[in-house]
């Protein structure tokens, strides 16, 4: 049960978002008592961004945001309902593709059973893979091989077959050089 004082000008849309997302809730809870500001703070700039997303580059109806607090990652994402957000489960990788068995499932017939996976490297920053989909993984229009480690940077466009989908990041630290020196050695 969440138990958390609010002051009346919290935005009414964080405590859904915390009651929505239990396993979210537990994680942001985990190592301190609950900074009800700090929190919000976090959240809602994610919510806004959820709300936002679509506006922001223009470029595409879709997106992929991901979504760093502490040690907590996760991905919200309007691939699978372009007027819902999905908040995909707590963890350092995801995989993308038709199954539903993915993290994010991507109904359409050019996209592969498993297609993609999107993660979170040990330097903070994020990275796609491609896992050998039948129709390729682009990263800014630029083919990945197979099994390939891409950086991505906020606002990349990423290709999943024909399908783009812009990229936004909340609260990374984003270590792209890192990533990149370790990927290319």
């Amino acid at each position: 049960m969440l138990h958390l004082k609010t002051a009346s000008n919290s935005d009414p849309r964080t405590l859904e978002f915390l009651k929505q997302n239990p396993s979210l809730r537990e994680s942001l809870f985990a190592d301190r008592q609950p900074d009800l500001d700090r929190i919000e703070t976090f959240i809602g700039s994610g919510l806004d961004l959820d709300l936002e997303a679509p506006k922001l580059g223009g470029l595409t109806p879709y997106y992929i945001q991901a979504v760093t607090a502490g040690r907590t990652t996760f991905l919200t994402t309007n691939l699978h309902n372009v007027d819902e957000v999905q908040v995909t489960e707590i963890a350092t990788s995801w995989l993308i593709g038709r199954s539903p068995n993915c993290a994010i499932c991507i109904s359409n017939p050019l996209i592969s059973r498993c297609h993609a996976v999107i993660g979170r490297s040990e330097t903070g920053g994020f990275y796609i893979t491609d896992v050998g989909s039948s129709n390729s993984t682009f990263v800014n229009r630029r083919k990945l091989s197979p099994l390939e480690r891409r950086p991505l940077k906020d606002g990349d466009l990423i290709g999943f077959s024909s399908i783009q989908v812009e990229v936004f990041m909340v609260g990374c630290s984003e270590q792209v050089d890192s990533l990149e020196n370790s990927t290319h050695s």
